[in-house]
């Protein structure tokens, strides 16, 4: 299954639990755009309030990679998270 709305917190605390993949957000005024699992653009409190106590205002998709987000949902990539860039960078200590 390359994408699944993640319409529970449940479903919302095993994806970022699991830690592989992707969250594609989609706001009411924005457009789709993919982050990192568990980059500081993803918090349990915005899900709370976008998914669940407000569902007119977004829903999250849990995807299993960039090109998923991009060519089955048309997702941006996140300029401030940046989900296409490794977490680490080893040359760096």
């Amino acid at each position: 299954m390359p994408n699944k709305e993640l319409a529970t917190f449940d479903d919302f605390r095993k994806a970022r639990l699991d830690d592989v993949g992707f969250i594609v957000i989609k706001g009411s005024a924005r457009s789709l755009i993919v982050h990192k699992l568990n980059g500081r653009c993803v918090s349990a409190d915005n899900f709370r309030v976008k998914a669940l106590d407000e569902k007119a205002a977004g829903s999250y998709y849990w995807v299993d990679s960039l090109s998923s987000a991009a060519t089955e949902l048309g997702a941006s990539i996140c300029k401030v998270c940046k989900p296409h860039r490794p977490d680490k960078e080893p040359w760096k200590t």
